[in-house]
This record gives C-alpha cells, sequence and structure tokens, in this order.
C-alpha cells in the first residue's frame, strides 16, 4: 500500500435512500477505481438500519471527523437536505476541495450560488457521466505520493537557526523542516 493514499469522504441524504443509493454506490466505485479510499462506510450501516435505530449524535461526529481526516469530500444532493449543506459547510471550514453533485437543477436554489475555490457544483443525469465527473475531480485534487518541491524564503533569524541546528544534528535543512512539520501534524491529529 502506498504512503500516502487519498481519503475521500463521501455523503448524500438518507431520506429516499433507495433512489439515491445507486448513485452513492457508483460514487465508492469511482473512488476505488482512481486507487482512493472511502473515509468512512456509512452506507453499508445505514442500508442496514432504520431511522429509529439510527444514533444521530454519532452520525453527525462521525461525519464531522470523517471530513477532517479527508482530503476530499463528495456530496450527493439531488435530495437537497440539511446534512449535506452543514458537512458542505464544514468542508469549507476545514479548507477541503468539495464536489458536490445532484440529478436536479441547481439553477433558483441556494447551492447555486456558491462562488468558492474549493467548492464545485455539477449536474448529472446517468451513473456514467456521475463517474465521469468524480474521476475528473479526484484527479485534479488529487497529491502525488512522490515527494514535493517547493521553495521557501526565510528571514536571517530562521535561517541562522537552520544552519546551526544543522551543523549540529548533522541534518540537512530539508530534514530540519521536513521533521518539525511532521511533529505538528502529529500534534494536530
Amino acid at each position: 500500500m502506498p504512503s500516502f493514499t487519498t481519503r475521500v469522504h463521501i455523503t448524500g441524504s438518507t431520506h429516499k435512500l433507495n433512489d439515491d443509493l445507486p448513485f452513492l454506490q457508483s460514487i465508492t466505485k469511482t473512488i476505488h477505481a482512481c486507487d482512493a479510499v472511502v473515509s468512512r462506510d456509512w452506507l453499508s450501516e445505514v442500508s442496514d438500519s432504520t431511522s429509529e435505530d439510527t444514533d444521530w449524535e454519532a452520525a453527525l461526529n462521525d461525519n464531522l471527523e470523517s471530513i477532517r481526516k479527508s482530503d476530499l469530500v463528495i456530496i450527493e444532493a439531488t435530495q437537497g437536505r440539511f446534512s449535506q449543506g452543514l458537512q458542505a459547510y464544514t468542508a469549507a471550514q476545514y479548507k477541503r476541495p468539495t464536489l458536490i453533485v445532484t440529478r436536479s437543477a441547481t439553477n433558483g436554489h441556494f447551492i447555486s450560488g456558491v462562488g468558492s475555490k474549493l467548492i464545485a457544483v455539477k449536474q448529472y443525469g446517468t451513473k456514467e457521466e456521475l463517474a465521469a465527473i468524480v474521476t475528473e475531480f479526484i484527479k485534479q485534487n488529487s497529491i502525488p505520493e512522490k515527494d514535493l518541491r517547493f521553495n521557501m524564503i526565510l528571514d536571517r533569524r530562521i535561517y541562522k537557526y537552520l544552519r546551526d541546528t544543522s551543523y549540529e544534528t548533522g541534518k540537512n535543512k530539508s530534514q530540519i523542516i521536513r521533521s518539525l512539520l511532521e511533529k505538528d501534524l502529529k500534534k494536530r491529529q
């Protein structure tokens, strides 16, 4: 398994689930075909239960945690429920690229007013169109597994710190910066 895999949070409405289930399953299948993983497999959980059986507080907390841990978010919003809007808002707060797909027209609806670079709203009619939209979204927003390079401008104080620490530890400056970032990432998770 690669050292990094794109994690995707998918959500939809449990209202009229039988109508949306084939499309949600198509999204899941497409995610796997793109070598990504679904961060929370709620479809198997919800298809085996009824609305009365569901612990909604736990479901909400699980969804919010899944969004936090995910790299991308895909929302099937044909039913247009509050939960989908809340999860789209949460994804935006976490700065997660979000794809909102729907089989119904968005013109004249609240969602048509979204003007964020991180949120894309697409309409589809078939599973094939949906798969193409999801595939393109994942390809555009996945971070490659290989090491990435970038340049950084440092002030004199930080450069001196890196130079001295490099001399003391025998590590190069990139290794020092990487270890500091990894330590911070572990703290946040």
